[in-house]
């Protein structure tokens, strides 16, 4: 492979934001892998608490939700140790792949265990979801996102011209939008399990760098007013920030502050160089979307809501890709 053609020259950094209430017991975990010139991952799992709540014996007592997530994270190494950068040119063949792969591991271990002492349409083995992006080189100025996932854990970009964009849909009953769904908190119709079949959908697109790329759990979005605080957070942590570490405590600390759950992110960023050039980069960006938030917060609360949703009809045609593509 020819050195312009690699991704090593491009990736600037990796940077993690965990918050876990539970410490250990935390239900969200992770995986990446940066050391391969052709391809790179960053992934999120999240365990479905409520669907896995069923402890067992065969796992010092653990739930199926936690055991799904690591084991999910654990295997994924193995999984992507076998997948090469051309294999991004048939993306759906890639996700049916690491579906079968997850499925048989979860199916395994389901294999060892006794029944669960519980049973409903509501109920699964281990079930969790999971968010994973697959970045390659496209061309001189450019990387090929490959992003996968199932369940409500997002793969998010990040460009100077478009600001946040969620690239993953979310798998939730009723198909909300970003926004009713945090009014409503839909729950989620498929996800990761050793009971039934379940789609890891695909998404792809070609990116200019600079860029970053991101994996989240909802812990780090669902609990916010709106999808625009999450840009926002992000925003300004990265502007109060002088180096990446500085950027992650901040973030941190901006999501303990509102989240309820456990909260993963990964972000990995290509093309800037350093980061005051990152930093300088999104600023204007960052105006755009702090003037949103501006908007929200000087509205009278009896007419909040109305501005939320003027502001979101707005915001979300420039950043949901469904919508970007219409």
């Amino acid at each position: 492979m020819k050195k312009d053609e690699t991704l090593t020259g491009a990736l600037d950094c990796v940077m993690l934001v965990e918050h876990k209430p539970l410490g250990e017991k935390g239900e969200d975990t992770y995986a990446f892998d940066h050391s391969r010139p052709d391809i790179h991952a960053i992934a999120v799992f999240d365990g479905c608490g409520g669907a896995g709540a069923w402890k067992y014996p065969e796992f010092s007592n653990a739930s199926g939700a936690f055991v799904a997530a690591q084991m999910t994270a654990g295997r994924f190494p193995e999984w992507f140790a076998g997948v090469r950068a051309e294999d991004c040119g048939r993306p759906e063949a890639l996700a049916e792949s690491f579906g079968t792969f997850i499925r048989n591991e979860l199916r395994s271990i389901k294999g060892l265990c006794a029944p669960m002492g519980i049973s409903g349409s509501m109920v699964k083995s281990f079930p969790c979801t999971a968010s994973i992006a697959l970045t390659t080189r496209a061309e001189e100025d450019l990387v090929l996102l490959t992003a996968l996932n199932v369940g409500d854990s997002r793969v998010y970009l990040l460009t100077e011209e478009y600001g946040l964009v969620q690239l993953t849909k979310d798998d939730t009953r009723g198909n909300p939008d970003a926004l009713e769904n945090l009014r409503d908190n839909a729950p989620l119709s498929d996800m990761i399990n050793a009971d039934r079949d379940f789609r890891v959908k695909h998404r792809q697109g070609k990116l200019e760098m600079p860029c970053m790329v991101l994996c989240a759990t909802d812990g780090m979005f669902g609990y916010l007013p709106t999808p625009m605080h999450f840009e926002y957070i992000l925003l300004d942590s990265l502007m109060k920030s002088s180096t990446p570490i500085e950027m992650e405590n901040l973030f941190k600390e901006a999501i303990v502050k509102v989240t309820g759950d456990d909260s993963t992110c990964l972000m990995a960023l290509y093309g800037w160089g350093t980061f005051d050039t990152f930093r300088h980069g999104m600023r204007r960006r960052y105006d755009t979307v702090k003037g949103y938030i501006d908007r929200i917060e000087a509205a009278p609360p009896q007419g909040r809501e109305e501005v939320i949703r003027q502001i979101w009809s707005k915001y979300r045609t420039g950043t949901i890709f469904d919508e970007m593509q219409v």
